[in-house]
């Protein structure tokens, strides 16, 4: 039996594995994403006050869970969940991503009884998202999170009928996105997104929006 084949580096890996620069520079980034999501954490938290009637009772006085990976489809990401619940197939959640090279997302993740309760108007729910720029999932795979063609679709380039066809699954999932060469912008669009995730949940409640004072500004129209 012969020698198995070297193992060889391109000219391009043996710098990086020779370059301590750019993963010490990874770390730091990921650390300021980390301290970003804490800081939304704790904005959110005020946010959600007057939201609190739209909730499973067992989220109600959580607090954020953040948490990261290295290899959704081999890049790193930071994920804040807040709120949220997952059991099987009973999830509410709005999930805030930061992923390595492509963008910020803001979703809306709801599934069984959830997903039912707050889209019984399909009709309503539709003209919100096509109104604010949202996009719908259309992947029978709920836990997929690009914004590839087989994965998302725009909510204004669908119509009402292709609307309700894709809200038949068990699940819904409404996003919006930001790139990262946007990352100052990131913050205050990441608040506005949550915002409108809100009001989306609080219109489409049963028996009808309630009256929610203090009416919060719009992000950045106010201190």
């Amino acid at each position: 039996m012969g020698r198995p084949a070297k193992i060889l580096l391109s000219p391009q890996e043996m710098e990086l594995v020779n370059n301590t620069d750019w993963i010490l520079t990874k770390h730091i980034i990921t650390k300021k994403v980390f301290e970003m999501f804490g800081d939304l954490s704790r904005i959110i938290s005020e946010e959600i006050k007057p939201y609190h009637y739209l909730f499973p009772e067992n989220i109600k006085h959580q607090s954020g869970k953040i948490s990261k990976g290295e290899n959704y489809q081999l890049l790193p990401y930071v994920m804040l969940d807040y709120p949220s619940f997952f059991w099987k197939n009973r999830v509410f959640a709005v999930r805030t991503m930061f992923w390595w090279g492509n963008f910020f997302s803001v979703t809306l993740h709801l599934s069984g009884e959830h997903k039912e309760k707050y889209f019984s108007n399909s009709a309503d729910a539709f003209l919100f998202l096509q109104k604010n720029s949202f996009f719908i999932c259309v992947n029978d795979d709920e836990w997929q999170h690009h914004f590839k063609d087989d994965n998302y679709f725009f909510a204004k380039d669908i119509s009402l009928e292709q609307f309700e066809k894709i809200n038949e699954k068990k699940f819904c999932k409404i996003s919006k996105k930001i790139p990262l060469i946007k990352w100052n912008d990131a913050e205050e669009f990441i608040i506005h997104s949550f915002r409108e995730i809100m009001e989306f949940l609080s219109l489409n409640y049963p028996g009808g929006k309630k009256d929610l004072s203090p009416v919060f500004p719009k992000a950045g129209s106010g201190p």
